[in-house]
């Protein structure tokens, strides 16, 4: 029997590793350096029964230069603080910042503890906290104070699938700082549940429509090119509903070693029940080659990429609505400050391929299958958006 290439392209990328989930901005990252850990999901209004997409973020920079409050980018300093972020997004969300000096957060290990900072908590298993913005914050710094509410949540988080890049952001590569942002996804499908209460409305997270993806990076500097889409809502057009399944791709981790610079290479991969089809320019015997465009109109960002290997090939199109789109700033450890934009409700298409011989003896490509994916989760920033 002949296996299907798209099949044994590779089956590792699904291996969980919370050592590259944990703290990272030790050494030389914890005075010039990042770290970010997000979590997006779905929940649905108790009374309202609107479905919202959230994002929850634990934004860490430069621990090593803390003073008795957060510092700040401006006047030529570099921040130093952690910034709990939740982005409700969708047509008349908002954006909610808290920020916490480094004498007021914890990291470590005890009890599944990636970091905390008074009832802000966050673990490999469960995130509480509380967010509360008023006008006076605003008022004072619209940057850094998007919006004004209030938002709580309590939450559990069950990581089904990970989408591991292997040596790239294994021990020893990191250790050489040779890249200036890494990424590691450990819930590629991620099932959260519980509650979210914002602006008192209550939202229900339930684990099997939660549509979550959790993912992580680190490094040097976020870059000011780059973009992270997600989705664990598929359909299929062959097998239906997909029960198990995801996928994620990322692009503008750079990599400049001589002549050579990644910024415009693209990663990921798609889990199909269980099929793995991944797409990584960094296992340079896979011969990975891709092409991204984002294209912007008036009310819509169309995102477009072809991943390719010698075997398989995926054409994606995510589509998302202007409305639908946040902002906030974000400070990078060398204190340039930039604008990041946050997306969810998207539209997906993702065409699967596999090459085949044709009778005339040729290589040709071959449907696989086609996925359609609903609540397509967007983070990206390109210089025009600063």
């Amino acid at each position: 029997m002949i296996p299907n290439p798209l099949s044994v392209v590779d089956l590792s990328f699904n291996k969980s590793d919370r050592k590259r989930d944990s703290f990272m901005l030790k050494g030389a990252l914890a005075k010039h350096g990042f770290d970010a850990w997000r979590h997006c999901f779905t929940g649905v209004g108790r009374t309202s029964g609107e479905k919202r997409s959230f994002m929850l973020e634990y934004y860490c920079v430069n621990p090593q230069l803390a003073e008795d409050e957060p510092v700040f980018a401006e006047d030529g300093r570099k921040p130093s603080y952690l910034c709990v972020r939740a982005v409700v997004l969708g047509e008349g969300g908002s954006v909610l910042n808290r920020y916490f000096t480094w004498d007021a957060t914890s990291t470590g290990e005890e009890m599944d503890l990636l970091i905390s900072a008074e009832d802000c908590f966050l673990s490999e298993t469960r995130t509480m906290g509380r967010i509360e913005v008023g006008p006076q914050d605003r008022e004072k710094d619209s940057d850094r104070y998007p919006d004004v509410g209030r938002i709580v949540w309590d939450l559990r988080i069950d990581k089904r699938i990970a989408f591991n890049l292997g040596y790239t952001t294994s021990g020893p590569l990191r250790s050489t700082y040779i890249m200036n942002a890494f990424w590691h996804t450990e819930g590629m499908k991620t099932c959260y549940s519980g509650t979210i209460v914002w602006n008192g409305e209550e939202y229900q997270v339930e684990a099997d429509s939660s549509d979550g993806i959790a993912d992580k990076v680190w490094g040097k500097d976020p870059g000011d090119k780059w973009a992270f889409v997600g989705c664990s809502d598929l359909i299929s057009k062959k097998r239906g509903k997909l029960s198990n399944s995801a996928f994620t791709f990322g692009q503008g981790m750079r990599i400049q070693v001589g002549p050579i610079d990644t910024l415009d290479e693209a990663i990921g991969g798609v889990y199909l029940e269980g099929d793995t089809y991944e797409f990584n320019f960094s296992k340079v015997w896979t011969l990975t080659q891709n092409r991204v465009k984002i294209k912007k109109k008036s009310n819509w960002v169309l995102f477009s990429m072809i991943e390719e290997t010698p075997t398989t090939r995926v054409r994606v199109k995510i589509l998302i609505s202007e409305q639908s789109i946040k902002r906030t700033l974000i400070e990078t450890p060398s204190g340039d400050r930039r604008k990041i934009l946050y997306a969810g409700r998207g539209k997906a298409e993702l065409i699967l391929e596999r090459k085949k011989i044709s009778l005339r003896n040729k290589w040709t490509w071959e449907k696989e299958d086609i996925l359609k994916g609903d609540n397509v989760y967007v983070s990206y920033m390109d210089k025009k958006s600063r």
